[in-house]
């Protein structure tokens, strides 16, 4: 009998959903944890220029991280990995991510102490976008110190994404995901001294203790992060060392996979700093932009991060069986699972972004001007959630087919779209329509870049690989998202307890309201799966039971 690849499909897509399920809950409890680091920072340290220049000093070594190396040692070494234990070549798997360690430690090592040394130049930059002069100095003097413990993060970068990326290969997502917890941890007990020695409104003129406070708090936070994916893979036998090899046939096929990989996440790192160098211009500008980007984080890293991660294996499975209907059929599957679930998150955060921002905000960062900043950039990022998820999905996708280069190309086109368009902003605009249009930026950056891989994609498959149900979503979500708005709008709640009130109130209806229409129209994420068993009860690409 010849095995039915649609079958098959289902019982990898209920053994994804499961993995993802877990991963997801452990992303969701890290991203709790998350949320309290970020709170913290913009708490102590305000929507100022003083959490500006934290906040993008501290950002530096993830935009170097993603320029030179995230590429190589992210989702496209899965792939390597996966068909190495599927061999049971677990000592190639040791000898490939060795090799990587050391490569990766070298370059990363050469490049942090360039980084220290040009130090003063960064800070600069930082600044740039900064009109008063005294202000622009008193942030770059400070910044100078703070690169100098910051930038030596990206050779931890590198050994906690390479340990990622075998556990994830072996299946094991929950360790990875719980990791960020450490670095909250860490960092929150750093600001929380710095708060009890500097005061209230310490400014920019520190004293050294204030510095190394805050300095130590994001670098022994990074060690804690990279500690615990790194610690759970050698304590599962794997052995992982510094080797320097440069003849080992696998490390060069990796290589040449990596390079353009490198490219997007690099084109993806300059969007990252056109957005920190123009939002620097706003006081508090910075602080704003990195709080809307982790609560833009969290449901992609709870929905649509699961999703890629174990979806992945499936896909290389499914690819080199030559299984062209199942491969289809997963990539749906995912597109569809992350519509069903993000387009409604995506209505909720921009209908009740003030009142958020209003229940989130504390200390210094609980001010009206505060509050419409952290309002704008949540409401504007979360607006491209969908086109986020889709093109990192697809980006994977590619990689599967050993082809990066297609996803590197589509992320050039993200980044000249989106630092287009924040530099126009930068420059036409000011204040919390700065912050405002960065979001935006970024959102129609992904939108275009997605597009792009969809249809690269046809081409490649001959058919089109569509969300079935992402319009249905949208006009389910839009009901309750607009009437939450009217409502908001004529209620005015005053004060932290009316704003909880009105966001646990108007939530609710809107997600009643989708789960109402959703269910009208005939979207259900249990019918999302592209096959719910054998023979007739396969869905055809409209979602429609066949």
């Amino acid at each position: 009998m010849t095995p039915d690849p649609a079958a098959g499909a289902s019982e990898s897509s209920k053994g994804v959903a499961r993995s993802a399920a877990g991963m997801g809950a452990a992303a969701a409890l890290s991203r709790a944890f998350g949320a309290v680091r970020v709170l913290a920072i913009a708490a102590i340290l305000g929507t100022t220029y003083l959490g500006n220049t934290f906040q993008s000093s501290n950002s530096v070594s993830n935009v170097l991280f993603e320029l030179l190396a995230a590429g190589a040692l992210s989702a496209v070494l899965v792939p390597s990995f996966v068909g190495l234990f599927d061999l049971d070549d677990e000592d190639g798997a040791e000898l490939l991510a060795s090799e990587l360690l050391g490569l990766a430690t070298l370059i990363l090592g050469a490049v942090a102490l360039v980084g220290v040394v040009a130090a003063p130049w960064l800070a600069k930059v930082l600044t740039s976008a900064v009109e008063d002069p005294a202000i622009a100095s008193a942030q770059a003097a400070l910044a100078t110190f703070l690169l100098w413990f910051f930038i030596p993060q990206v050779v931890l970068y590198g050994l906690g994404a390479i340990s990622t990326a075998v556990l994830n290969a072996r299946r094991s997502f929950v360790v990875p995901a719980l990791a960020p917890i450490g670095n909250t941890v860490v960092m929150v007990g750093f600001l929380v001294a710095f708060r009890i020695v500097a005061g209230e409104d310490p400014g920019l003129d520190l004293t050294l203790t204030e510095k190394l406070l805050l300095g130590l708090g994001g670098t022994l936070g990074v060690v804690a992060f990279v500690a615990l994916p790194t610690l759970s893979l050698l304590r599962g036998g794997f052995r992982l060392r510094l080797r320097f090899s440069r003849t080992h046939e696998q490390l060069g096929k990796v290589l040449k996979l990596s390079g353009w990989a490198s490219l997007q996440h690099a084109f993806a790192a300059l969007l990252l700093g056109a957005a920190i160098i123009a939002g620097g211009g706003v006081e508090g500008g910075v602080v704003a932009y990195q709080v809307g980007w982790y609560f833009f984080l969290a449901p992609y890293g709870i929905v649509s991060q699961p999703l890629h991660t174990t979806i992945l294996p499936e896909l290389v499975k499914e690819h080199n069986a030559g299984n062209t209907e199942a491969f289809k059929s997963s990539v749906r599957w995912s597109m569809d699972s992350m519509c069903v679930l993000l387009i409604p998150i995506t209505g909720a955060c921009v209908a009740l972004s003030i009142p958020i921002m209003s229940v989130l905000a504390f200390g210094s960062a609980n001010r009206s001007s505060g509050v419409e900043l952290l309002a704008a950039a949540l409401a504007s990022l979360t607006l491209g959630l969908v086109p986020y998820g889709a093109f990192f999905l697809l980006a994977r996708v590619f990689y599967v087919f050993g082809d990066s280069r297609t996803a590197a190309l589509a992320g050039a086109v993200v980044a000249v779209v989106g630092v287009v368009i924040m530099a126009l902003a930068a420059v036409f605009t000011e204040g919390t329509t700065v912050v405002f249009l960065l979001g935006i930026a970024h959102s129609i950056a992904f939108l275009v870049g997605s597009l792009v891989l969809l249809f690269l994609l046809k081409a490649r498959l001959g058919t089109w690989v569509l969300p079935s149900i992402a319009g249905r979503s949208i006009l389910a979500t839009a009901t309750g998202s607009v009437l939450a708005w009217f409502i908001y709008d004529a209620w005015q709640p005053a004060g932290k307890a009316e704003q909880f009130i009105a966001v646990t109130v108007l939530g609710a209806l809107i997600l009643v309201i989708y789960l109402g229409l959703a269910r009208a129209m005939g979207v259900a994420i249990s019918k999302r799966l592209p096959v719910r068993g054998r023979g007739d009860n396969r869905l055809d690409e409209s979602g429609a039971a066949k």
